[in-house]
């Protein structure tokens, strides 16, 4: 989808983010708006977002000379959600559902994103994880996702943040167990940008012992096909099934009209609520072939 001018407050908000986190002077946090201001008020507004965050990043990492702000955050979402993910497999392993139980906290992760507009704390997140089976879908093609499983040979699943990661593992350990023979592949980033998963996060969190994991090759928040390696496209494409999480993946592959491509996320922002007809914060799992 393309960008709005209402997407440009995230990407100078990013900038507000790391310089308060790195505690740069005014003097760099001066300089470096100059840059941002100069590089934005030249964007193709034809490109998704995703596409500008990484343009933004690369100005806010290269001026602060730090392309990693986010690490120690990242990782200590990572931990927390570990901590906690003995509990959370029980919450599944006891649901009536256990499917659908699986997903809702997979998507509840969502919530986890240092680049969005939306408000949220560990205490909130847990609070989501623990109630789960009180969320619903506002976009529910649940059933549809479940059915392309069934029949599926291969599943590649795009993550998405820190945190959720775990979450993501979890959800793919239910499919796996539910439905053997699909092949899965997850994907991360190719590079650190905001809190997007890299291949060091995945080898935090074990993801993989559980699936073979391959990167975008692409420093974006979210999935840019013609920006992205050889071998993730020739995935993408073999692929019958695809689970895309994030907002980001959703404003990046919205375009793309294709059976079994799903998109599971939180609507974030007004503007991307608008074009799917939800309120912000609304959950969403949305089969993305029409």
């Amino acid at each position: 989808m393309k960008t709005s001018l209402m997407c440009m407050e995230c990407n100078l908000k990013q900038l507000i983010k790391i310089s308060n986190l790195l505690q740069v002077s005014d003097i760099q946090k001066e300089k470096a708006a100059k840059r941002l201001f100069k590089v934005l008020s030249a964007v193709d507004y034809d490109q998704t977002n995703p596409e500008i965050m990484e343009i933004t990043w690369q100005v806010i990492t290269s001026e602060f000379n730090n392309d990693n702000p986010y690490k120690e955050i990242k990782e200590s979402y990572n931990n927390l959600l570990l901590s906690i993910y003995e509990e959370t497999k029980q919450i599944t392993n006891k649901a009536d559902n256990k499917f659908l139980a699986a997903l809702k906290i997979a998507v509840i992760g969502n919530i986890i994103d240092f680049g969005a507009r939306h408000q949220f704390d560990k205490k909130m997140l847990l609070n989501q994880i623990r109630n789960s089976h009180d969320i619903f879908f506002q976009i529910d093609n649940v059933n549809q996702l479940k059915s392309s499983l069934e029949k599926g040979k291969q599943l590649l699943y795009i993550g998405d943040n820190c945190g959720e990661i775990v979450l993501d593992k979890l959800f793919i350990e239910t499919i796996k167990e539910l439905f053997p023979k699909i092949k899965i592949y997850f994907s991360v980033r190719g590079n650190p940008i905001i809190n997007d998963i890299t291949i060091e996060d995945a080898k935090m969190v074990k993801m993989d012992e559980v699936v073979e994991v391959i990167s975008s090759g692409a420093q974006i928040p979210g999935t840019v096909l013609h920006k992205s390696s050889k071998e993730f496209q020739d995935v993408f494409h073999s692929s019958d099934v695809i689970i895309a999480k994030g907002q980001g993946n959703y404003e990046s592959l919205n375009d793309i009209k294709r059976e079994g491509l799903f998109l599971l996320f939180m609507s974030k922002c007004d503007f991307v609520s608008k074009t799917l007809g939800v309120k912000t914060m609304d959950y969403i799992v949305s089969h993305n072939n029409k």
